[in-house]
């Protein structure tokens, strides 16, 4: 508890990002990782062997764009960094060991950006109007050669769904998971907009369970990712082992590695 109070007082953070809850979730992540080390390792693994893959379809190795870097677990930043004249890390929290890890290599850059606009459009979003523009940031850099978005996908809308229920209290739920699903399409369309190869890693299905084996809570991603994009690999990630969320429960996803078409040329 001591290092996760530590690291909350000394990491730089934006007040609106900390307010949110981004900094909390990045140092429970970190918490949750050292208590699960040896249930995640398989997918760290998988997560880095399919980004490696997805490189193959690069023809110029000029900048690698990471979106949702957080704490490098699923990132092979070494190869990334010896590939690539740049590599930019994007999220919005960047806890001290990884920008100390950032700055062993003299061409890796910790760069703090939300990419849904959330952050921007906030204070003007009602209940009659939710809509988002859409991303457009880092789209008008010719040298970007690579995209990579990291196990963000179903997390986009977490944060900013617990600030509209606090925010306008008896929100239609219906709306609201609406809005959710855009907000995730959009990220899709963003990733497509690029005139590089881009690779998602994202959840197809988040499972909550019983020790016994009992569904208690499932959820499928799959018609937001449709597949009409190739799908390099698929695998199950426990990322929280039973007793980890409760005592008996426990909850796995199934990931999938995506390859996304470029939407300009």
């Amino acid at each position: 508890m001591l290092t996760e109070w530590f690291t909350h007082l000394t990491t730089a953070c934006p007040p609106l990002v900390r307010k949110l809850g981004y900094l909390r979730e990045s140092i429970a992540i970190r918490s949750r990782y050292r208590r699960c080390k040896t249930a995640w390792q398989p997918h760290l693994e998988s997560s880095q062997a399919a980004l490696l893959e997805s490189l193959h379809a690069c023809s110029d190795f000029r900048t690698a764009l990471v979106f949702g870097s957080g704490l490098l677990l699923d990132i092979p930043l070494s190869e990334l960094a010896t590939r690539f004249e740049n590599v930019w890390l994007v999220d919005l929290i960047h806890l001290p060991e990884v920008r100390r890890a950032a700055r062993r290599y003299a061409n890796v850059r910790c760069l703090s950006c939300d990419i849904t606009g959330f952050l921007e459009q906030m204070e003007a979003l009602s209940p009659n109007n939710l809509n988002l523009p859409p991303p457009a940031s880092f789209l008008d850099n010719p040298a970007v050669d690579w995209v990579a978005s990291v196990n963000l996908l179903s997390q986009l809308p977490l944060l900013p769904l617990d600030w509209l229920r606090k925010r306008f209290p008896g929100i239609d739920e219906v709306l609201l998971e609406e809005w959710s699903t855009q907000l995730m399409r959009q990220h899709l369309d963003y990733l497509a907009a690029f005139a590089a190869p881009a690779c998602l890693l994202a959840d197809m299905e988040q499972t909550t369970y019983e020790q016994n084996g009992e569904v208690i809570e499932h959820a499928d991603f799959a018609a937001i990712l449709d597949f009409e994009h190739q799908a390099l690999a698929q695998w199950r990630w426990d990322i929280a082992p039973p007793g980890e969320i409760a005592s008996g429960i426990g909850r796995f996803h199934r990931v999938a590695a995506v390859t996304m078409k470029c939407g300009r040329n």
